[in-house]
């Protein structure tokens, strides 16, 4: 036994070290521990993002078990950038406080990057598979969709679609702004919605409690801006 531990007493002394932070950085975007009432949902995010359903369910479960994985990103007032489910689901599991991180971008450019995506198949959207040459393998709702934006703005408002990172959605989203009245054609918002990356700011005006009436002269007016484009 003495012979033993005079052995261990001569192994070299190993220094337990945790991988995760051997050769990180503090960054100066801190996780901070926010009261979940104090955060607001931003108007920029579609409210079938947040509405209640099988998906919704089952994150809600998620969080009741374990907790916010990580951290939603929400401006200094406090509105939030990224992580609309996440909260939604936080406030149903009851939760008190939730890990955030603030963005220090302008809150418009940072709604613009973070949530103005297309929907993702594979890596690509259902845009981008029909315009390869992938039509037939988009599902009857989304073939479509793609018929009746590619009748509206043809190979030139498709591409700007993909190239802009929009997907099928912009087409819903510019039916339900034609249906408030505004002097646009449904093409037109289209077009000027993809041009300046406008679905934000669209959804955003959809979602206020403003009269109807000054809701479409707010969209006349976001989407006369640089009407030159068109």
């Amino acid at each position: 036994m003495e012979k033993i531990m005079l052995l261990i007493k001569d192994l070299p002394k190993i220094k337990v070290v945790d991988k995760v932070i051997f050769d990180a950085k503090v960054s100066n975007r801190k996780i901070l521990i926010v009261p979940v009432n104090t955060i607001r949902h931003t108007t920029y995010n579609p409210l079938s993002r947040t509405k209640e359903g099988a998906k919704l369910k089952r994150l809600i479960e998620s969080v009741s078990k374990n907790g916010i994985i990580y951290p939603i990103l929400i401006t200094a007032d406090r509105n939030v950038v990224d992580g609309n489910r996440r909260l939604a689901a936080a406030r149903a599991a009851g939760l008190e406080n939730i890990d955030c991180i603030i963005c220090n971008l302008d809150p418009d450019e940072a709604f613009k990057t973070v949530n103005t995506t297309a929907e993702k198949i594979a890596g690509k959207g259902w845009l981008e598979i029909a315009r390869t040459g992938g039509i037939r393998s988009l599902p009857v709702k989304e073939l479509a969709e793609y018929n009746e934006l590619f009748d509206l703005i043809g190979t030139y408002g498709v591409d700007l679609l993909i190239q802009q990172n929009l997907g099928l959605g912009v087409l819903s989203l510019c039916k339900i702004v034609c249906s408030y009245g505004t002097t646009k054609r449904l093409e037109e918002v289209i077009i000027k919605t993809a041009l300046n990356k406008l679905t934000n700011k669209l959804n955003a005006i959809i979602r206020s409690d403003k009269p109807r009436e000054e809701k479409v002269v707010e969209m006349d007016l976001i989407l006369s801006n640089g009407d030159k484009d068109v």
